[in-house]
């Protein structure tokens, strides 16, 4: 992951003093490792079940579609360990990933500093694109080509927050919105 540069997540709807995150993207074959480097000011880790409301907590988020394409998926991962995966073509039209599946996600939360003054933490996970339904069995991934946003929240922290990779030009915090997604590239 010390290859791919960083995409830094910027404050959207608003802005957060001490407040800062990260995510570096690494493609090995039908393989997505994603790295979030977080500092932030209080750590919230009260999520305790898959696809709970992890976005009430310290929370990255990695939002996937493949171009053509309407439906998405989103991967929320809290600080706690817990995640909440889900397909659809938008907020609304929602299909959640068993935990059963969920639990077979790589997933690595390592707390770096947890202080009265910051928090620092990283969160290491590797996505199937085949089992996220991105790609298919053998399909050359030459051929695949994603679009998608990375996020940064907390909903029920002392002070909410909302940071995203891509520009989201709507009036309130609005992550499920696939129009503003980017094209993705990875370093191999």
């Amino acid at each position: 992951m010390d290859t791919a540069l960083p995409i830094p997540l910027l404050p959207q709807w608003g802005e957060w003093e001490g407040i800062e995150a990260s995510v570096r993207l690494r493609r090995e074959g039908q393989r997505l490792h994603v790295r979030f480097m977080v500092r932030e000011r209080e750590l919230r880790r009260m999520v305790t079940a898959h696809n709970d409301a992890v976005w009430k907590d310290s929370c990255v988020e990695a939002f996937l579609q493949r171009e053509g394409r309407d439906e998405y998926v989103n991967v929320e991962c809290s600080a706690s360990g817990r995640m909440l995966v889900a397909r659809g073509p938008g907020r609304a039209d929602r299909t959640f990933f068993s935990p059963s599946y969920i639990d077979t996600i790589p997933l690595g939360v390592t707390i770096l500093e947890n202080s009265n003054l910051q928090s620092r933490w990283r969160a290491d996970l590797v996505l199937d694109l085949v089992g996220l339904g991105l790609s298919e069995e053998g399909e050359r991934m030459e051929d695949v080509r994603l679009r998608g946003n990375f996020y940064k929240c907390g909903d029920e922290l002392a002070v909410p927050h909302y940071l995203a990779a891509g520009e989201i030009m709507t009036s309130a915090p609005d992550f499920h919105r696939p129009e503003y997604f980017i094209p993705l590239t990875f370093v191999e």
